[in-house]
């Protein structure tokens, strides 16, 4: 799997970067589509991922983006994309 970072990370609190350290290691250790998704799910049961990021998969890639912390709004860009 290709992993692109394609935005600047912002840290506007102190769990972003343990999240996303903890994405990018699934991204690392999973071979599959099926295997990045079973941790990603994990990492939404036991952080606050989905208060901070969304995210989602295509047919050959899986996409993060940061949400504002305003609104709670997807930012317009994404942080990385994985290709499968």
């Amino acid at each position: 799997m290709k992993t692109e970072i394609e935005n600047i990370i912002y840290n506007w609190t102190d769990e972003i970067p343990h999240i996303l350290i903890r994405v990018i290691n699934a991204i690392t250790l999973s071979d599959n589509k099926e295997e990045l998704r079973l941790a990603i799910n994990k990492i939404a049961e036991e952080t606050e991922l989905d208060k901070f990021f969304a995210y989602g998969y295509g047919a050959h890639h899986f996409w993060l983006k940061h949400r504002r912390l305003s609104n709670g709004e997807p930012k317009e860009y994404r942080l990385l994309k994985v290709e499968f």
